[in-house]
Formats: structure tokens, C-alpha cells, sequence
């Protein structure tokens, strides 16, 4: 075990967990404290290692678990113990002592300093820095979960804690919440400057991206956008990609402080962005900006007067309906009664900044196991198995990876899980045929049927929606091409005479990928056995999204087949197979 200079045994652990742990409750420990449940859950987690020394101790599978939990406690090197040598200690403010592990601290130099090169912490109090210590080990303790930040009455005083020792990449990762999160500086107006052209090169190519926003007052916005900046093969042009976005404020315009998130609708759940001759329009078709996240809540390149190549030229808005119910909201309004987390609708932004997160954590299935088999089991009278060909999350959002994964297969189950809590699927009896035309179009007449599996109606479970049968067919793009609809939609990929469009973007132009979608369902094709309580438009017409227009989290498209050993004569299985309408 680590000893101090005094030859005591040193847990580098938070102590107001020991001295909790003698006068309160567990139950009350834990309650509300990220802090304190983790070191509960790793003290008290069983183990089937034993208490006395067995021989062959270090190659069993219980003393393996056992380190993988407790070998960040101790210094040995025995089976992976890295506790650290060294136990640094610092006075804080009140007259006490702080200390963790030099392991604790190698990784954040200005921390690491603060224990030893300088005298008492004064500049904040000692319970904030206790958090702060804390919060760095926890991170070495669990380096791939993903680290709440520490509880506080004084959230203002942790942040800036946390960015005068170097911290606020942790931060952001706290804040995103993804487990086996990575993150990484692309851009910085105080060393790249604040030309659009420049911010697009160096994010170019990379997906999963986080602003930082701080304006002239210091309230600072986020936003993530699980997603690439896409801009338009025309420099006059825009275009428009689907990406969940988030918004969050870093300390600004809410009473109590600290970071609140702001969940955007899921219709605007994208992000725009202009060539370098063109603009972002507005509603009414004026430019309007050259970056435009969740339907112009966070515009870069817009002042006042327009449009400009200075991406620190900035706007924000949100809806009054997004704010947190749990913060109370002291900001200004717009004329038109929209609050914003800066300081003002329109600002300078003096620190502009854009991360990539991403995580090494391999994607869920949409579907466990049996759920996904009691799918196909709908789908047909006769057993099947699936064959998975194309995972958006692993394979990427691309028109051409789609159908290069996807070849020739015929009978296809593709499966769609959207940012809210609503997945559903779409089985074709046939092709994704591409056409050899780039710029032209293909379309396959064969049998859809849409299946609901949650969010939609009340009772959940799977509901069968039948599609008319002049209706049963499906139109794809070429590489260079679009599907436009009548009333001047674009996308990829269209089916069922629109009931259901893939990479819908605007304006006759598909979207930069496939993830911006539409779905729609006329109400008479509803189940008279469910009760439907999804969004409706104003023209009658339900969907299975959480939105008509929606941004897909996930897809998933597999070919049906019949199994190995099936006893049915191949030719009835054939016939089966290649029915249509």
C-alpha cells in the first residue's frame, strides 16, 4: 500500500467518504453525490477472491476482477497495481490539508504545480478545490466512464476552478456524458483567427464536433453535433446535413449557476452550412449566416447586418419552451419573446473554439436479440434469420457506403432509431437498385410494409401499417442525383411514394448524408387496434418518428433469409421470396 512521509498507509480516495460513512446512513451517502457512490460502489463490490493468499492467486480470474477495481488504489506493480509512489499534499484555505497521489495529478501539469511550487490555496475555497482534486481522481480511477462532475453549492466557483487548472476538456467530456469519451482542440480563434474558410478546413472530414461559445460578458454556449460539417460542392450554395445537436450553457444566464442543458427539438436537429460565396437564408429566404445549428439557434458568421466571413460574429436564440425546468432563467428576450444563453441575441464571440469528441465504445444494436427476431417473425408466415449488411453508427452516413454495403441484397429490414424515444421499420421485398446513371434515378416496384416498435402508440409493442399497393415502390439516386418530391423536398432515397425519404434536405438538394430524414403515415392507415399518440400535421398525416422531420441516431439494414436446414422445397421458399403486388 502507498504510506505518506509519516509511514501512514494512504488510500488516495475521497475522506469525506470515510467520515461520512461513520455517522450517516449508506442510503444517505450516495443520495444526490456522484462522488460518494462511486467509492461506495467500488468498496463495498463483491468479490470471489478470498482474504488469505491461495497459491496461483495472481493468474486467477477473482484476483484479476479484484485489481481491475482496487489496483489504482496500490503502488505495487504486482498484476497491474498503479497507485503511484508519491502522496502530494497542499494547505487549503480553512486550515486543512488536501492530498492525492502524484498519479493522480500527472496528467494536468498546472494542477500538478499547484501542489509543488506554491504555498496555501487562497484563490478558491477549500471545499471547491477539494471537488477539483477529487473530480481529476476519480478520472484516473475510472478513465473510461464517464465522469459526472462534482456536486456544489458554488457551481460557478468549480468551473472556474476547473479552467484556471487546465480541466475544461474534462469538462466538456462531463458534460457530454459518453463513456470511453476522447476529445481533441481542431480550432481556436486566438490562434486561427475567425475566417470561415479557415474553421471548415480544419474541422473538414471529421465528425462529432463541439462549439464553445464565450461572448463579451463571459457566459459561455455549447453545442454539440454528433456530426461532420458538410460544406456544399457549390461555393454560392448551402447545404443542409442531419446530426443530433445539443445545447448547453457553461455558466451565463440562469440563477443558480453552473452548466444547464437545452434538449433541441428533434425537427431541428441539423446543421447548415454555406459555401464560401454563399449564405444560410432564413424563413423568409434572406441571408443569413454561413453555420447554422438546430434551425439557426446558433449562427456563426451573422451579424446585424447580414452575413460575414468572421465566424466570431455570432447569434443565439432559444425557445422559451427549451429552457431546464430546474433553472430559473434570468437572461434577456428578443422582440419576439426568445431568450438566448449569451449576454445578447447578437455578439462578438472572444473565445471560439471547436472540439472533436468521439467515443471507442463500439454501438449499441437498436433491437436486443429476441426483440429484433420477433420483428422479423412479423414479417412473414415462414421462419427467417437476418443477415445485418450496413450499421450507420459503425459504417458511417454516406449515399455510396449505404448501397455499396447493401449490393444486390434483396429483401431488406431496415430499422430506424430516432434522437427521441422512437424506433420503427421498414421491410422491402426487394432492392436498393442504384442507377448507372449518377445523376438519374432507379425505381423498384416490390411490396413495403412499415412496422411501428415504440414511441408511436400507447400500448406499444409492434404494429403492422400497411402501404396501398400503387404505392409499393422505391426510388434511388444516383451518386450525383436526387429524388424530388412534388412539393420540392430532395433526398436519396424515397419510399413509398414519399412515406418515407432518406437524406431529406431542402430545396430540390438532398441532405450532406443520409441521417436527415421524413416520415410520414396517412391517418386512415393507422391500426384500429392502437391508439396513436404521436405528432400529427396540420394536413392529418401521423408518422412513426418523433417528428416527421427527423434525424436518425441509428440505421440498420438487413436481408432477410431463409435458414439452413429449411424443409419447405426451395422453390416454394423462392416463390415466397420474389412476391410483389
Amino acid at each position: 500500500m502507498i504510506t505518506d512521509d509519516n509511514r501512514i498507509h494512504f488510500v488516495d480516495a475521497d475522506p469525506f467518504y470515510f467520515i461520512c460513512c461513520n455517522r450517516i446512513d449508506v442510503s444517505d451517502i450516495i443520495e444526490g453525490c456522484p462522488a460518494l457512490a462511486f467509492y461506495h460502489d467500488r468498496f463495498f463490490a463483491k468479490t470471489a477472491a478470498s482474504i488469505e493468499p491461495q497459491h496461483g492467486d495472481h493468474d486467477s480470474e477473482a484476483f484479476r476482477g479484484f485489481m481491475a477495481v482496487m489496483g489504482p488504489f496500490i503502488s505495487s506493480s504486482v498484476a497491474g497495481g498503479a497507485g503511484g509512489s508519491e502522496v502530494l499534499s497542499v494547505p487549503v484555505a480553512d486550515g486543512g490539508v488536501v492530498a492525492t497521489t502524484d498519479a493522480t495529478l500527472a496528467d494536468y501539469s498546472i494542477l500538478h504545480d499547484r501542489f509543488i511550487k506554491y504555498g496555501p490555496v487562497a484563490d478558491v475555497s477549500a471545499d471547491t478545490f477539494h471537488k477539483v482534486v477529487d473530480y481529476v481522481r476519480r478520472i484516473r480511477l475510472a478513465p473510461d466512464a464517464a465522469t459526472p462532475l462534482p456536486t456544489s453549492s458554488w457551481p460557478d466557483e468549480l468551473l472556474y476552478a476547473c479552467d484556471m487548472y487546465g480541466l475544461m476538456e474534462r469538462v466538456y467530456l462531463s458534460m457530454i456524458g459518453k463513456s470511453h469519451s476522447h476529445i481533441k482542440c481542431l480550432f481556436k480563434s486566438s490562434l486561427h483567427g475567425g475566417e470561415f474558410g479557415t474553421l471548415v478546413e480544419r474541422v473538414a472530414g471529421v465528425s462529432g464536433l463541439l462549439f464553445v461559445v464565450e461572448d463579451e460578458k463571459q457566459h459561455t454556449i455549447a453545442s454539440h453535433i454528433d456530426g461532420p460539417l458538410i460544406p456544399p460542392a457549390d461555393p454560392t450554395s448551402t447545404l443542409l446535413t442531419g446530426c443530433p445537436v445539443t445545447l448547453y450553457s457553461i455558466g451565463g444566464p440562469f440563477e443558480e449557476g453552473g452548466i444547464a442543458k437545452l434538449t433541441v427539438p428533434h425537427s431541428y436537429q441539423w446543421v447548415e452550412v454555406a459555401g464560401v460565396e454563399g449564405a444560410v437564408k432564413d424563413h423568409e429566404g434572406l441571408p443569413w449566416g454561413k453555420v447554422c445549428t438546430a434551425g439557426g439557434r446558433l449562427c456563426l458568421g451573422l451579424c446585424k447586418d447580414g452575413p460575414t466571413d468572421d465566424v466570431t460574429c455570432c447569434s443565439h436564440w432559444v425557445g422559451r419552451h427549451e429552457l431546464p425546468d430546474d433553472k430559473t432563467y434570468v437572461g434577456t428576450f428578443s422582440e419576439q419573446k426568445d431568450p438566448t444563453l449569451a449576454a445578447s441575441h447578437y455578439f462578438t464571440a472572444q473565445r471560439l473554439e471547436v472540439y472533436q469528441v468521439w467515443t471507442t465504445l463500439p454501438a449499441d444494436p437498436i433491437l436486443p436479440d429476441d426483440e429484433l427476431q420477433a420483428l422479423i417473425d412479423r414479417t412473414r408466415d415462414i421462419g427467417m434469420t437476418a443477415q445485418l449488411l450496413y450499421k450507420g453508427e459503425r459504417d458511417g452516413w454516406a449515399h455510396e457506403t449505404m448501397l455499396a454495403k447493401v449490393g444486390e441484397a434483396a429483401n431488406l429490414l431496415m430499422l430506424f432509431k430516432d434522437t427521441g424515444s422512437h424506433t420503427f421499420a421498414c421491410h422491402i421485398e426487394g432492392q436498393l437498385k442504384q442507377p448507372a446513371d449518377p445523376i438519374g434515378m432507379e425505381r423498384t416496384d416490390c411490396r413495403v410494409t412499415f412496422y411501428s416498435i415504440s414511441g408511436a402508440f400507447e400500448e406499444g409493442g409492434i404494429a403492422k401499417i400497411s402501404v396501398p399497393q400503387n404505392k409499393q415502390w422505391v426510388v434511388v439516386a444516383g451518386t450525383e442525383g436526387a429524388v424530388v418530391g412534388n412539393k420540392g423536398g430532395g433526398s436519396k432515397v424515397c419510399i413509398c411514394c414519399g412515406r418515407l425519404w432518406l437524406g431529406y434536405g431542402d430545396d430540390g438538394q438532398p441532405a450532406g448524408d443520409l441521417r436527415s430524414c421524413c416520415q410520414v403515415v396517412d391517418r386512415s392507415q393507422l391500426p384500429d387496434d392502437k391508439t396513436y399518440v404521436g405528432k400529427m400535421s396540420k394536413q392529418g398525416r401521423a408518422t412513426l418518428a418523433a417528428s416527421h422531420y427527423f434525424t436518425r441516431v441509428d440505421l440498420e439494414i438487413y436481408t432477410l433469409q431463409v435458414p439452413d436446414g429449411w424443409q419447405w422445397p426451395s422453390a416454394v421458399a423462392d416463390i415466397m421470396l420474389s412476391q410483389s403486388p
